[in-house]
């Protein structure tokens, strides 16, 4: 499969490898998001693997038709880059993301950032990840899902740093106090 990934022209299998690290399916306006290109040009690019069979292009969304597809075009992208792309997504898709509509975007925003958060250096960036984490557990929460509003939390709190006490400690007590009253 990676080989008839790999005979694609470059643009194409750069929009797989984006697509790919996106999941199985993506809204076009999400992937225009992490593509940074016009619809059109999104489109051109994912025409041909939607005439091989290998995506397949609905209303408003693209979708992988088979696992394996999916995983060679994410085989595509170098392992040591792999961190780095889901952070430019995720920072993308939280840059891009209207605040309306932020809450509900919440998931695949910290789903992506948090896949490349070690990466980040600065107390800001650090402390707006965390609290876009703080959102996902309480909205994992109000689901009763316990078990991903832990991880959320806890990839919130890896994030602080003791600067964050004196800069910001309503973040801090946030999410801190909603830990372990989260039930698993």
């Amino acid at each position: 499969m990676v080989g008839k990934l790999n005979r694609l022209p470059a643009e194409t299998q750069k929009a797989l490898q984006l697509f790919a690290c996106m999941g199985n399916s993506a809204e076009f306006e999400m992937l225009r998001m992490v593509y940074q290109d016009s619809v059109e040009d999104m489109h051109d690019h994912l025409w041909e693997p939607v005439r091989l069979g290998l995506i397949f292009r609905a209303d408003a969304s693209y979708r992988f038709l088979h696992d394996r597809v999916q995983e060679a075009a994410y085989s595509l992208i170098p392992k040591g880059l792999r961190a780095e792309t889901h952070l430019r997504i995720g920072m993308l898709l939280a840059a891009n993301t209207a605040e309306a509509k932020r809450e509900e975007a919440v998931f695949e925003i910290v789903n992506q950032l948090n896949r490349g958060s070690h990466l980040i250096s600065s107390v800001e960036d650090r402390e707006r990840v965390a609290g876009l984490n703080l959102m996902a557990g309480r909205r994992a929460k109000a689901s009763t899902a316990y078990n991903s509003a832990l991880k959320y939390l806890r990839a919130g709190s890896a994030l602080l740093t003791e600067e964050t006490w004196e800069r910001n400690y309503g973040l801090v007590f946030a999410i801190e106090y909603l830990m372990p009253n989260v039930s698993c």
